[in-house]
């Protein structure tokens, strides 16, 4: 049968999909009549959708205000709403990661559901709720995918119920505005839309290029993993049409083209920061990669890979049990994919289980050579976008079985009972950190926020307000300079240790002190509350990590 060519049983699947889809879903996709894979996308998309704004229910009334992590991206997005901005959030290693696209949805939902809409009571609540909505339609091009390959509701309902207990055992992979739990829902579409296009199918390029897109412009080790996975799709494509090459391109030009616009919009405002600045962060990566101190073994990076297999917190002692789900996961998985009786759906699942083993081998190549010895010991978040890999050997398993099930009602009923319950689950069962580093579960920001720079700028009278960190206590400081920014009122920060990554990354060039506004401004030193001796006066505003006293003006003889 010539390549990219389905076998009969699968032709006349779109109106059978269409019409099981309806049924599960309700009448919405048979009244519009819808595409079936759009009809999937739209249901799963309103069921993830749903699941996880009643979750995160307390955005749309509780005020949050960020500091930390959040407010140094907070100082980003607002460049983003000005459209300024060219790199990514800061790292801990010296650099920014490569891009800003997640940075300029999060404007966009500022903007969008706080400014526009008032539908949230402050911004950052927008920015979370927006990059709620982002999860759950990546989440369901993934359902959509798979299901379409299948060409099968039952399918789509397995990968469903998988995907819901996935994120009833780790909630904070689809609920939290933390970026490496963010890298999660992008990372699992580039897996399955890889899958997809190496097995011979074009359809997904767009899909492709879009998780390849915001994966590499999320994080700097995506320019190892989308590469390698983008490569390995396209390879298969090209085998899977070595008959007819030209049939890759013939009646498929939209698809081409679509991926080609998608990739270009992503990577522009990488390209361009390289080009105004070379080599841009580039240079930065090269530099730490030459000097990243790195002596574990390959055994410790392999089980640091275990880890994430393990359906509990991804501490070191998971690693013996994440052997053990990986290899009985895996075994299945192959078995069930090998045994499938439609030619097509055979052929991306395997390619779904290589694409699987090639991220793998690539996500312990890159701990043991990019992971330093102290985070591959105390810390966790650098692999939860891995997580994706043994969720989709999981959704493999889980489909195999489905087709091999048969088309009994009772199998269905029995598929939307189990997603049905998996997603009231993932709906109210409890959040936890999975490393006692992370931010809090359910993040509720610093009430006293507004109250502090209300103070500050009452005695600052107009002048600009210099913040003088005292060691690395920027925490709190960073939440200052993010409010006092979006309300207009000028601040900036001094003090900082120019080799350290909570220097001037951290804050960004536009929110450190010229020597001019040293001078001019308001001097108030952002002290730890522990192991601090009072010596700059009395403290008139306290913050969760900082207590803040106002340095005294310089002698005038001091300035000439």
């Amino acid at each position: 049968m010539p390549a990219g060519q389905e076998v009969p049983a699968r032709q006349e699947a779109p109106g059978r999909l269409r019409l099981a889809w309806a049924a599960v879903c309700g009448p919405v996709a048979g009244i519009v009549r819808l595409p079936a894979g759009l009809a999937i996308w739209l249901g799963s998309f309103l069921l993830l959708a749903a699941v996880l704004l009643i979750r995160n229910a307390y955005l749309f009334s509780a005020r949050i205000y960020e500091s930390q992590d959040f407010a140094a991206n907070t100082i980003a997005v607002l460049q983003a709403r000005h459209l300024r901005l060219l790199t990514g959030i800061y790292s801990k290693k010296g650099f920014y990661h490569p891009g800003p696209a997640l940075l300029y949805v999060m404007a966009a939902g500022e903007s969008a559901l706080h400014s526009l809409l008032h539908v949230v009571p402050t911004p950052w609540n927008g920015q979370l709720t927006v990059i709620l909505l982002l999860n759950a339609a990546l989440l369901a091009a993934s359902v959509a995918v798979f299901a379409r390959q299948a060409g099968s509701a039952r399918v789509a309902l397995a990968f469903l119920a998988v995907l819901l207990g996935f994120a009833a055992v780790h909630p904070l992979a689809v609920n939290s505005g933390w970026m490496p739990y963010v890298y999660f829902a992008p990372a699992l579409l580039l897996l399955v839309s890889g899958a997809s296009v190496g097995s011979g199918q074009t359809a997904d390029l767009p899909l492709l290029a879009l998780s390849a897109g915001l994966c590499i412009n999320g994080q700097a080790e995506f320019l190892l993993f989308a590469p390698v996975v983008v490569a390995a799709a396209l390879g298969g494509l090209v085998v899977a049409h070595h008959s007819d090459l030209r049939g890759i391109v013939r009646g498929r030009g939209w698809h081409w083209a679509g991926a080609l616009l998608t990739a270009v919009l992503l990577l522009f405002p990488i390209a361009l920061n390289t080009a105004l600045h070379f080599p841009g962060q580039f240079g930065n990566y090269l530099d730490y990669t030459k000097t990243v101190p790195v002596h574990h073994s390959l055994g410790v990076s392999v089980r640091y890979a275990l880890r994430f297999w393990w359906p509990g917190t991804p501490t070191a002692s998971a690693a013996q049990g994440g052997l053990w789900v990986m290899a009985v996961l895996g075994v299945a998985a192959l078995v069930l994919a090998l045994r499938c009786p439609l030619p097509g759906m055979r052929r991306f699942l395997c390619w779904s289980l290589t694409v699987a083993a090639l991220t793998t081998a690539a996500f312990v190549y890159y701990a043991d050579a990019s992971i330093t010895d102290q985070d591959i010991t105390n810390q966790a978040y650098l692999g939860y976008f891995y997580w994706a890999v043994p969720l989709l050997v999981a959704a493999v398993a889980a489909a195999g079985v489905v087709v091999h099930a048969g088309q009994r009602r009772a199998a269905l009923i029995s598929l939307a009972a189990l997603a049905a319950a998996a997603g009231v689950t993932a709906t109210v069962v409890p959040q936890q950190r999975d490393d006692p580093n992370d931010p809090p579960a359910r993040y509720l920001g610093v009430p006293q926020l507004p109250r502090t720079v209300s103070l500050l700028e009452g005695i600052a009278r107009g002048r600009p307000i210099v913040v003088t960190i005292t060691g690395h206590n920027w925490k709190d400081a960073v939440g200052v300079i993010a409010y006092a920014d979006r309300t207009g009122l000028r601040s900036c920060v001094t003090g900082l240790y120019r080799q350290s990554w909570d220097g001037a990354l951290l804050f960004r060039t536009q929110s450190v002190c010229t020597t001019r506004e040293k001078q001019a401004g308001v001097s108030f030193v952002f002290n730890p509350r522990t192991g601090w001796t009072p010596r700059d006066g009395p403290v008139i505003a306290a913050l969760p990590f900082t207590l803040i006293t106002q340095l005294p003006p310089p002698h005038p003889e001091s300035r000439t």
